[in-house]
C-alpha cells in the first residue's frame, strides 16, 4: 500500500480545485447549518461523497476524486453509512443500562453486597464496552469497502466477511487507523491555533477542508485496503 499516497491523491487531479472547493463548501455548510436539519444534508453528502472515494480506488481508477454530480447519490449514501452506524452503535446502549445499574448500586446509598455487586456490574460493563469499541474500530475499513464494492446495506452486518477482510489484512487496517487518528490530531491542532488567534476567514476556509481531506484521506486508505486485499471486497 502506498500510505503516502493517501495524503496527496486530492491534488493529482487535473480539477483538484473545483473539486475540493465545492467540497469545502459542502463541508461548510454542514458545519454551520447542522443545528437545523437541512444542514445535515451537507454532513450525510460528505460522508457520501467519501464512501465513492472507497468504491474509486477499489475500481482501479486513476483520479479517484469524484465529481461533485450525483449529489442526491451522495447524500442516499451518507444517510445509509450513518443508518449502518447507528444500528452498529445500539450495543453501547444496551451496555449503558447496566453500567447505569452499577453506578446506582455504588452510589453512597450503596451497602455491603450490593456495592460490591455494582462494582462488579460496572467492571464487566466497561470490558465489555471497551471491548466491542476495539472490534468497531477494527472492522469500520471492512465496513466502508463493503458498502462501496456491494452498495448494500445488510453488506455492513456481514460480520464473518467483515471480520475476514479485517483479519487478512490486520496490519493495513491498524496503520490506516493510526494515520486516521493522526489525521483527526492535526484538524484539532488546525482548531485549537485558529481559536487562539480567532481568524474569522481562516476558520471559515480552514476547517472545512480540513475535515474534508479527512474525510478524502480515510477513503483511499480504506480504498487501498479493499483493492490489495486477498480477500475479496465483494
Amino acid at each position: 500500500m502506498d500510505f503516502g499516497k493517501s495524503f496527496t491523491f486530492m491534488f493529482e487531479d487535473p480539477n483538484w480545485v473545483r473539486k475540493l472547493g465545492i467540497g469545502t463548501l459542502v463541508t461548510l455548510a454542514g458545519i454551520f447549518l447542522s443545528p437545523v436539519l437541512i444542514g445535515l444534508a451537507g454532513v450525510f453528502m460528505l460522508m457520501g461523497y467519501g464512501l465513492d472515494v472507497v468504491r474509486n480506488v477499489l475500481d482501479g481508477k486513476e483520479h479517484p476524486l469524484p465529481e461533485w454530480e450525483d449529489w442526491g447519490g451522495f447524500l442516499i449514501r451518507g444517510l445509509k453509512i450513518f443508518g449502518v452506524y447507528l444500528l452498529w452503535c445500539l450495543p453501547f446502549i444496551i451496555v449503558a443500562i447496566p453500567l447505569g445499574i452499577g453506578a446506582a448500586l455504588t452510589s453512597d446509598n450503596g451497602r455491603g453486597v450490593l456495592e460490591a455487586l455494582g462494582i462488579l456490574i460496572t467492571i464487566c460493563g466497561s470490558c465489555l464496552a471497551i471491548l466491542y469499541g476495539l472490534f468497531l474500530t477494527l472492522i469500520t475499513p471492512a465496513i466502508y469497502i463493503r458498502l462501496a464494492a456491494t452498495d448494500r446495506f445488510a453488506a455492513a452486518f456481514e460480520i464473518g466477511r467483515l471480520w475476514a477482510l479485517t483479519r487478512d489484512n490486520l496490519d493495513n487496517v491498524i496503520i490506516a487507523l493510526i494515520l486516521g487518528y493522526i489525521v483527526a490530531g492535526i484538524i484539532s491542532v488546525i482548531i485549537a491555533f485558529l481559536g487562539v488567534f480567532a481568524i474569522l476567514i481562516g476558520l471559515l476556509v480552514s476547517l472545512p477542508f480540513a475535515i474534508l481531506w479527512q474525510y478524502l484521506v480515510q477513503g483511499h486508505l480504506f480504498g487501498q485496503i479493499g483493492a490489495h486485499s486477498v480477500t475479496p471486497a465483494e
